[in-house]
């Protein structure tokens, strides 16, 4: 469930306006700037809808906002590790957009949840070499705060995050073991039906 907590970090800090300071209009934002504008858009969204409930178009609309921000391909490759070359490119299509279906419901449940519970996160600072970076954050939680770091790349000129590392435990790397786990006894195409399932659980009103 540390997937849902560090998906509380990217979407739902409540932070001032962002300024974009001297930077030149055509440049791309920094990592840390992309988020706050990320976050900001979504919660925009989410103050005008009426009631506690998304109309389907909100809920859209808000899903295909949030999940933008990810690079599901490249946290898909990583979760997969050593399985991912050896499989063909049908089985890496199907699971990619399996994989990014499961995370992108996952991250749309985490937002709607946390920004209705008004957890704020504390932005520390920005890391940024060439076209890698990476942005830490605070959490509070109950007595204690959840350290997160969002690590990102830069792919066409924008600003994606490829994996979440929360107390100091990669979620790229908890999905590794646990697909070695399972494939090291059952067969790819035995993954791929479970995803399969478990996609179908989350996409179910």
């Amino acid at each position: 469930m540390k997937f849902a907590l560090a998906l509380s970090a990217i979407c739902t800090f409540f932070v001032a306006p962002v300024f974009s300071g001297d930077r030149a209009p055509s440049s791309p934002p920094a990592p840390l700037e992309f988020i706050r504008r990320y976050d900001a858009q979504a919660c925009s969204i989410m103050a005008q809808t009426a009631g506690d409930s998304l109309a389907p178009k909100e809920r859209h609309q808000l899903k295909e906002h949030i999940n933008s921000a990810f690079d599901f391909a490249e946290l898909g490759k990583l979760a997969l590790g050593a399985h991912w070359e050896s499989r063909n490119a049908e089985e890496k299509a199907l699971f990619l957009a399996t994989f990014a279906s499961i995370v992108g419901e996952q991250n749309f449940t985490s937002f709607v949840d946390c920004y209705n519970e008004k957890i704020k996160v504390n932005f520390l600072d920005e890391e940024v070499k060439e076209n890698k970076a990476l942005v830490r954050a605070e959490v509070p939680a109950r007595n204690d705060t959840v350290d997160i770091v969002y690590l990102m790349h830069r792919r066409q000129g924008k600003w994606r995050v490829y994996d979440l590392v929360i107390d100091d435990a990669s979620t790229a790397t908890g999905y590794r073991k646990r697909y070695a786990r399972f494939l090291a006894k059952k067969s790819f195409q035995q993954l791929l039906a479970r995803l399969g399932e478990q996609r179908q659980r989350l996409l179910v009103p």
